[in-house]
């Protein structure tokens, strides 16, 4: 069952449960972080982004889980495996976040030698940091990227076990970004990078685990991949001015009860179109290739590994695993315009299992 939340909501009813348990292509849900029943240390916020141009992976960080505030700084490249990041923990600290990623905010963080702000306007946002540590002396991220909230994304409430306990995650595909990023005498342009940004809110359970992929690219004119629409004919030079097509998708599972809706979904023309359950199948490991397909054939990806960025965070209650795992997405998708394939894109599946 995969259940459309179609009309504004509240999140929270009196009792501090979900409303509406489903999914929706565009901000439903209102976020009244006031019915939240719980004591403040269980609740979970967080803003996250990630772009990707060539091999380079950039990822900015906002959140907190009510006793410690975490907010990262991130270059990662694929081809070497060399990862530079800056990072700040404050315990007992809220950070400003937002209650709606649609609406016009600011969200920010300020500490010593250490600033990040993320400023969401009616069609752009920025994003931006400052900072040093022991290892570097001067650290400057100025993305500047396209928003649009017409675009259709994936926006989904989730239940656990215990009633008072919720999830609400919002992701956004097919960013497009202009802008730099600067790890002393390393630069590196990011102009015409292409991305995500994840939103969630919670209350969860202490231990918990989750897989989660996602996907931006452009198809057509600029891309290496080939899309066929199923004898309809490629209308490409409709969709934007390199002949292209934003296309995407968002897949998890493991994380909550999904009774009511998945969060599989994927982007063609920045429409929607859902997905149910997933049978994934992998031979070993996390860097073994993947095989997933949903029951209805609507989407079929082969999933080619190429980097694991294995993360690991301890400190006194928290006990963090993760294995972000980056490579090359082949496959199809329908589409109302027919059948469309795809081929050599670089995106990652994630598995997390945390205590925190």
């Amino acid at each position: 069952m995969q259940h459309e939340v179609t009309d504004r909501t509240f999140l929270l009813d009196e009792n501090g449960r979900l409303a509406e348990p489903g999914y929706a292509t565009k901000m439903n849900f209102v976020y009244n972080r006031e019915k939240v029943k719980k004591t403040p240390f269980n609740l979970k916020e967080w803003n996250f982004y990630q772009f990707i141009k060539d091999r380079w992976v950039v990822q900015m960080t906002i959140g907190h889980v009510s006793y410690m505030c975490s907010v990262t700084a991130t270059l990662l490249n694929l081809d070497t495996g060399e990862k530079r990041e800056i990072g700040s923990m404050r315990p007992f600290f809220i950070p400003r976040l937002d209650n709606d990623p649609e609406k016009n905010s600011v969200c920010g963080y300020r500490g010593d030698d250490f600033v990040m702000r993320f400023k969401v306007s009616d069609d752009m946002r920025f994003l931006d940091f400052h900072g040093k540590n022991k290892q570097y002396a001067d650290v400057r991220f100025h993305l500047e990227v396209e928003n649009d909230v017409a675009n259709e994304k994936m926006v989904i409430a989730t239940p656990f076990e215990r009633p008072w306990q919720f999830y609400l995650n919002y992701k956004e595909n097919y960013y497009r970004v202009k802008g730099f990023v600067k790890f002393d005498g390393l630069r590196v342009d990011m102009d015409g990078a292409r991305g995500l940004i994840d939103w969630g809110r919670g209350v969860w359970p202490y231990s918990h685990e989750w897989y989660w992929g996602n996907l931006t690219a452009r198809l057509g004119a600029s891309s290496s991949s080939h899309a066929s629409a199923g004898g309809v004919g490629n209308d490409l030079s409709r969709c934007g001015v390199d002949g292209g097509v934003d296309f995407g998708f968002n897949i998890g599972w493991g994380f909550g009860h999904l009774d009511n809706a998945t969060e599989n979904m994927y982007f063609y023309k920045r429409k929607a179109y859902k997905v149910g359950v997933l049978e994934v199948k992998r031979d070993g490991g996390y860097m073994e290739p993947w095989h997933l397909k949903d029951g209805e054939g609507k989407m079929e990806l082969h999933f080619t590994p190429v980097y694991d960025n294995y993360t690991q965070n301890k400190l006194v209650v928290v006990d963090t695993h993760c294995d972000q795992v980056y490579g090359m997405f082949d496959g199809f998708v329908m589409t109302d315009e027919g059948k469309v394939e795809f081929h050599d894109l670089l995106a990652f599946i994630e598995h997390a299992v945390n205590r925190w």
